[in-house]
């Protein structure tokens, strides 16, 4: 990990430094000084020339560093915006603040005039719009002045002031999560650092054993999130679920959908099949899409989840895309045996989740779009959608894409609300399942390289996934579903949490039928 004490990460171009013979290494210097002057406190900056030793792992090293700071310091001149370190190191901080949902964590300096941040035409260029959209430090007049000129130590002091500030407003959101008095249950989860979170693992502890055994339960009962038993969950395929006639049957249901949306959207899935295909011959990607099976998600939902989810991965897959496809529900309504054997046990308080989940494999890495086209149509199968515990979800689609070969590695999550078991909250804490959420979602983003984005279905997701979190219109599901796909492939995070699209009151009237004339 970082330096004990590492608060600020230095994101710039080591030539920019060798150039100016050092000078950002000393503006560094100076800055660290002044924070610690404003605020009586050590203020480390992590820069790699100063905190990376000889023999150690540079791309290791620089990852774990913005794992463990609290501010990125972008120092911006044209080559920055030509550095894919640069770039990436923005990227990932871009995630954590959309993540704690406070956007004064990154503190550009304008350090060297750029073209880029002159051109507003240019689309791809998102970062350069969050840069200019910010209270950046503007230093291109300071460039060749001495650092001892009071002009620019009055600027250090002002950037330093403004730290100082942004650290105040951390600490005031930390001490009341701890307090538990002024934030909700799950703010307190998206707002608390991982190392205030150490109660949070993603390791998922079982509380009954083979036999039941109190002594073993009441320990188990420390944890933060833990099941009771996880003896009937099951992960499945449609063919598990479905005889051979009603795959054929809610396929051919999905197909005739799927063509009229199709040509009703030819021009704009062109269009992003050019613009994912593009984004596919500059890295490799995988991609997995965890899709919420509960009841809520019944009818319109998921019949336009299911269409353009198979729109979406046979232009993946074209475009040479890993991908796969997952659903997530619950095997019964009322918990199942899983309650069963929890009333047979003589309903020991505070069980943890109470219900055996289902997981539905609809497309693996390993099939082709071929062999997987007619798994879709069976997540529209009744009888299937019922309740929806998201936490657990999320870690089994990573432990699937953990390990994929592919450079970028995302995830998305389409759902239209909350987590929701009946049986599991009327027995434990109202919050149990969404705190676990909360808490597997910022170990997901602070803890592994995996980029995880969130899509509310005609619900807000921001509690949960953060700011910047699109909202679909449940009755128009697609092409919006595409555009942030498309968007987040390409790294246009701004533009794809822009779409916003809240579902109006009433369902928009059903397109009328043109009568034939008769003769």
């Amino acid at each position: 990990m970082a330096p004990s004490g590492a608060a600020a990460f230095m994101s710039y171009v080591r030539s920019d430094d060798d150039h100016d013979s050092g000078r950002i290494t000393e503006l560094r210097r100076c800055l660290e000084g002044e924070v610690k002057m404003q605020t009586g406190r050590s203020f480390h900056i992590f820069q790699d020339r100063n905190d990376i030793s000889w023999g150690q792992q540079w791309k290791e090293r620089i990852e774990d560093a913005l794992l463990d700071v609290t501010f990125l310091i972008p120092i911006v001149t044209p080559s920055f915006f030509q550095s894919a370190a640069c770039k990436k190191e923005f990227e990932i901080f871009l995630i954590r603040e959309n993540t704690l949902g406070i956007q004064r964590l990154i503190l550009p300096i304008y350090y060297v005039s750029c073209d880029e941040m002159g051109n507003d035409s240019d689309p791809s260029n998102e970062i350069s719009k969050i840069v200019k959209s910010r209270n950046w430090a503007d230093w291109r007049g300071f460039r060749f002045e001495p650092l001892t000129a009071p002009a620019l130590r009055q600027q250090i002091a002002s950037l330093a002031t403004t730290i100082k500030e942004a650290m105040k407003e951390l600490e005031t959101v930390f001490a009341a999560a701890k307090d538990n008095k002024s934030i909700k249950a799950h703010e307190v989860l998206a707002i608390t650092s991982l190392s205030d979170s150490v109660s949070y693992s993603p390791e998922i502890a079982v509380a009954r054993q083979d036999t039941y055994n109190e002594d073993h339960i009441l320990k188990i009962q420390e944890k933060s999130y833990y099941v009771y038993t996880n003896k009937f969950d099951e992960i499945i395929t449609p063919m598990d679920i479905c005889q051979p006639d009603e795959i054929v049957r809610l396929h051919a249901a999905l197909l005739n959908y799927l063509r009229r949306e199709s040509m009703s959207n030819a021009s704009h899935i062109r269009n992003n099949r050019i613009e994912i295909s593009n984004s596919a011959k500059k890295e490799g990607i995988a991609i997995s899409f965890l899709i919420d099976n509960s009841g809520s998600m019944r009818g319109r939902k998921i019949l336009d989840t299911s269409v353009w989810t198979s729109i979406i991965v046979n232009i993946l897959s074209q475009a040479g895309i890993p991908n796969e496809v997952l659903g997530f529900t619950t095997r019964a309504w009322k918990g199942g045996q899983s309650r069963e054997m929890w009333l047979a046990d003589g309903k020991p308080s505070q069980p943890g989740r109470l219900n055996d989940l289902r997981y539905v494999i609809y497309k693996s890495f390993d099939q082709t779009f071929q062999e997987a086209d007619t798994n879709f149509g069976p997540m529209m199968r009744e009888g299937l959608l019922k309740e929806n515990i998201d936490g657990e979800a999320l870690l089994w689609a990573y432990s699937r894409i953990k390990d994929h070969a592919a450079e970028r590695k995302i995830m998305f999550i389409i759902s239209d609300g909350a987590p929701i078991d009946d049986s599991t909250l009327s027995v434990n804490q109202g919050n149990f399942l969404e705190s676990h959420l909360i808490g597997t979602i910022k170990w997901l983003r602070t803890t592994t390289h995996v980029e995880i984005y969130g899509i509310g279905i005609g619900h807000d997701l921001s509690a949960y996934y953060g700011s910047g979190t699109p909202t679909l219109n449940e009755f128009q599901i697609g092409p919006d579903l595409l555009d942030v796909v498309s968007l987040a492939v390409n790294k246009q995070w701004t533009r794809a949490g822009s779409i916003q699209k809240p579902t109006p009151a009433s369902p928009p009237p059903a397109p009328r039928r043109r009568r034939k004339k008769t003769r």
